[in-house]
């Protein structure tokens, strides 16, 4: 058997649906949802024609969105990256989502940054280009400062012109004197020119219209020998290429820290855009038609099977909240109807339909552990059953759930020693017997076998009632990580095991209930100290899980300990109210031959099988629900509530069922 399978035998894991994509020709419609039929696990989600289609394109624009958001982070990686992505999110959709919004936040920092560094960029190209331009001048005027390049007096204008060089051309001609000019690219050059003042204003409306620049070098720099300023513009070029070195260290500080999550982005991305491109085409085609449902996990192969002989294409979602079915191994399969009792299993936790087995056999075994009993339930499951039920499917597990009852019924019958009571059980050889039967008489030892069937069910809810709570720790720890849940179920185990140690200890308790011997293992200082901070710390996971009420419900949870266990008393009850019923029988069996003559004792024994046989029958009638009634409440009333939801939806699958059908009036 697969590793995986032996975990099942315990806790199975539900099958989860698929949002499953169908995209064929509207000449196979029809064609396609009849073998879909046929496949009988396919349940449709109903489209809702414009309002579909919307949803279809907000997400086409979602995946897309995402799709940007990576190629704007992974353009800023400058070196390869290996990313190892170990683990695939469940919920897709919501992964992207997260991720998205997380990583555009991302992008927006960056984006900010490129803006600083294209700015600070054109502010280093400015610089070095003023730089080369000074040099120039300075060679032609040696000792000249600022004012030859950036002056207004009272009749003239000195200006340096940036520009694209036929427009500076242009500019030059209105010029009384070029002082000097300097081709950069072929296309652009700076000259500064003597304008007259009077007609500057007109120079400097055509330079705006031909985005021509004036630099300002005196209003940047002072009166200062152009010499001097060469030496400044290279104290500005080191502080921006430092400026620009820092910038794009915090961006590569930035993707270093989110690269994971870009590189996460990008594979859930890549996956989403396959299925993205076939919405597409649907969407946009007249002559493409779009199927949409569920289907579990597990038959995702069977949907190519069934379609194999028309064309199409299926794309499979993962959803955050989608339908499952069961899935459990074969022994277990009638039993899921319990559990159903108690809601379908959600996604996120385990089925305890195994788990929840064991104890139920276990449960009616103990209470109705009597062979004759166990064969007049089986003949009932195979004759009397069917009048009841009608739905065959129903039937089939019902009858299964009574032959393995009987079975295990048959097996503590003989343990106990009990065929009908002591009426055929006192045939049974004593050494097989190791649990205690009632005498025939009903005596006075009578009580002892009370007491310890007593002491058994108690004992048998302690232990259960434990092993619960540890599977609800184990959930917490481990399918829904959920800490203070977990340090609850913790807390409450702890009180649990130590609690009837601690109550003989410091309450005075006669009986011996410490099971576990905690007294002989632990000091009384170190039992007072441990169960009190136990109790401390469930107090306040208690006020953490549910608020400020924490504080009082706590107590419940304490106390409901103790509830929960005096509840397996029915076991004992059940069991003994058949056991003694039985044997009352049997005495009254055993007082009408008694009082008989030898004459008439072949009439007597006649007519003792047929007094036995109606007085057990009867029992058997009252008694046969009981054990199935309360094991069933203890598992789900006592055992389940703490550790399964049963939050789910199951799958609603469109099916022909094949079988016998009843046709015309019932009468």
């Amino acid at each position: 058997m697969h590793e995986l399978k032996w975990r099942y035998v315990l806790f199975s894991d539900p099958d989860v649906a698929l949002k499953t994509y169908i995209i064929v020709s509207r000449d196979y419609v029809d064609t396609a949802l009849a073998e879909l039929l046929k496949l009988g696990v396919f349940e449709v989600i109903p489209q809702e024609g414009e309002k579909r289609a919307e949803e279809i394109r907000e997400y086409i624009a979602f995946v897309e969105n995402c799709r940007k958001i990576v190629d704007v982070l992974n353009s800023h990686i400058k070196e390869q990256v290996e990313v190892e992505i170990k683990e695939i999110p469940r919920d897709t959709r919501k992964a992207m989502e997260q991720l998205s919004e997380k990583l555009a936040a991302v992008v927006e920092i960056v984006e900010e940054l490129d803006k600083k560094e294209v700015e600070l960029s054109e502010k280093l190209k400015n610089t070095l280009t003023l730089r080369k331009y000074l040099e120039h001048i300075s060679i032609a005027y040696p000792n000249a400062d600022t004012t030859l390049l950036d002056y207004e007096g009272a009749l003239l204008t000195v200006k340096t012109l940036w520009g694209v060089k036929s427009d500076v051309d242009e500019l030059k001609k209105k010029a009384e004197y070029v002082t000097g000019e300097l081709m950069l690219d072929g296309q652009t050059a700076i000259a500064t020119c003597i304008f007259r003042r009077e007609i500057f204003e007109d120079v400097r409306k055509e330079a705006e219209r031909r985005k021509v620049r004036i630099l300002e070098i005196s209003k940047q720099y002072g009166v200062e020998p152009i010499t001097t300023v060469i030496k400044k513009t290279f104290s500005e070029e080191d502080l921006i290429k430092s400026e620009l070195k820092k910038i794009d260290d915090s961006k590569s500080e930035i993707i270093k820290k989110n690269v994971e999550d870009i590189a996460l982005l990008k594979v859930l991305t890549e996956a989403e855009e396959a299925k993205v491109e076939l919405l597409k085409n649907a969407l946009q085609s007249k002559r493409l038609t779009l199927i949409l449902g569920w289907i579990p996990r597990s038959k995702k192969d069977d949907v190519y099977k069934q379609l194999k002989g028309i064309p199409f294409s299926v794309l499979f979602e993962e959803d955050p909240n989608p339908p499952v079915e069961f899935n459990n191994l074969k022994p277990f399969k009638p039993f899921e109807m319990f559990t159903e009792l108690n809601g379908y299993p959600s996604p996120r936790e385990w089925d305890p339909t195994p788990f929840l087995t064991y104890f139920m056999l276990f449960y009616i075994a103990i209470m109705f552990s009597d062979i004759g009993y166990a064969i007049g339930l089986l003949i009932g499951a195979r004759y009397i059953l069917p009048i009841f039920v009608q739905n065959p499917e129903t039937l089939k597990k019902l009858r299964r759930i009574c032959y393995i009852v009987c079975v295990l019924c048959i097996i503590t019958g003989l343990l106990s020693g009990s065929f009908f009571g002591s009426l055929l059980g006192s045939l049974i050889p004593k050494q097989i017997q190791i649990l205690p039967s009632l005498p025939p008489r009903l005596r006075g030892d009578t009580v002892s076998v009370v007491n310890f069937y007593i002491k058994l069910a108690l004992l048998i809810g302690y232990i259960v009632i434990i092993i619960s709570h540890i599977v609800g720790l184990l959930k917490a720890c481990i399918k829904s990580r959920d800490l203070w849940t977990a340090v609850l179920e913790a807390c409450t185990i702890i009180i649990a095991i130590l609690g009837p140690a601690f109550l003989m200890q410091f309450f005075g308790v006669q009986q011996n209930i410490d099971v576990f011997r905690i007294r002989h293992v632990m000091s009384p200082q170190v039992l007072q100290y441990v169960t009190y901070v136990a109790v401390a710390v469930l107090i306040a996971a208690k006020i953490k899980t549910v608020g400020p009420m924490g504080g009082l419900l706590w107590i419940f949870d304490v106390v409901g300990i103790m509830g929960d266990v005096f509840s397996f008393i029915r076991l004992a009850g059940i069991a003994l109210g058949t056991a003694m019923l039985a044997e009352i029988f049997n005495s009254f069996i055993d007082s009408a031959i008694g009082s008989l003559s030898p004459i008439s004792i072949s009439i007597g024994i006649a007519g003792g099988i047929v007094m036995a046989f109606l007085l057990h029958l009867f029992n058997l009638a009252c008694s046969v629900l009981g054990p199935f009634v309360h094991s069933l409440r203890l598992i789900l009333c006592e055992m389940s509530t703490k550790f399964y939801e049963g939050s789910g939806r199951r799958t609603n699958p469109v099916k022909i069922t094949l079988g016998t059908i009843s046709l015309g009036a019932t009468r």
